[in-house]
């Protein structure tokens, strides 16, 4: 689905400005994936996360030396609200409060390859029962979600959230919602993947952001794994996959 392109010099140091604003603009749209919380957790008066418990989490992130030798790391960009949350859960069959829901979350660094082509991010959110986050992974596995995503993600109110991001001078293209071979990552996880085009002078880059889900207990690691004109490789992402799940 991608279709890379040549490019060198500006350019290049384009892609990188997009790779930039990229991490920031589409951490609102992929929210709608990450905080799909399970209404099942909030029931039968389980106790929220104690802080040593979410210290334990925050030592299962990835870390800067676990990336590529070139990679730097910045600050974490942060989630904005979800587009149109009553329409994602009436397509998706949940009620709003699996949209709404926020579980509490640490996250890692954003980490960044050169001229930010690929970016890494890692969250871990902890909910209240095994239960929930084994719930939650499954509403992001239903067989609707790419559809209800794809359809979410095209709506006026997300694509105005994220064509802020890039500036006036950018046209946005229809986004699509995917998912990438299991393989690509490892057999326990859940994927949504989307591809779009920005074009600006004429010159269209492809980007593409994968999120990477997967449970361990009652807690849920989710991989954002973002990449410019190329996909991301497939080998770092089975690495990183690998090394997060060793850890969590």
């Amino acid at each position: 689905m991608f279709s890379p392109k040549s490019w060198a010099g500006s350019e290049a140091t384009r892609s990188g400005r997009w790779a930039r604003a990229t991490r920031v603009g589409t951490r609102g749209i992929v929210t709608c994936v990450v905080a799909l919380a399970t209404y099942a957790g909030t029931a039968g008066g389980a106790s929220a996360p104690t802080r040593a418990e979410l210290a334990k989490a925050k030592k299962a992130l990835l870390v800067l030396s676990d990336m590529p030798k070139s990679w730097t790391a910045s600050a974490s960009s942060g989630n904005e609200p979800t587009p149109n949350p009553a329409q994602l859960a009436r397509c998706l069959g949940v009620p709003l409060s699996v949209i709404n829901d926020n579980p509490p979350t640490v996250s890692s660094r954003t980490f960044n390859s050169k001229q930010d082509l690929q970016t890494v991010e890692d969250q871990i959110q902890v909910f209240p029962t095994a239960k929930a986050a084994q719930a939650d992974l499954a509403v992001a596995a239903n067989r609707k979600a790419p559809k209800c995503f794809t359809t979410d993600f095209n709506s006026p109110a997300s694509r105005s959230q994220l064509e802020s991001s890039f500036g006036s001078d950018a046209a946005l293209g229809t986004l699509d919602v995917t998912r990438t071979p299991v393989s690509d990552y490892g057999p326990h996880t859940v994927n949504i993947t989307i591809y779009f085009p920005v074009t600006t002078n004429g010159v269209a880059i492809n980007i593409e952001i994968a999120e990477v889900g997967f449970v361990k207990g009652n807690e849920e690691q989710l991989l954002t794994l973002t990449s410019v004109q190329s996909p991301f490789p497939v080998s770092l992402s089975r690495h990183l996959t690998a090394l997060a799940d060793e850890r969590f």
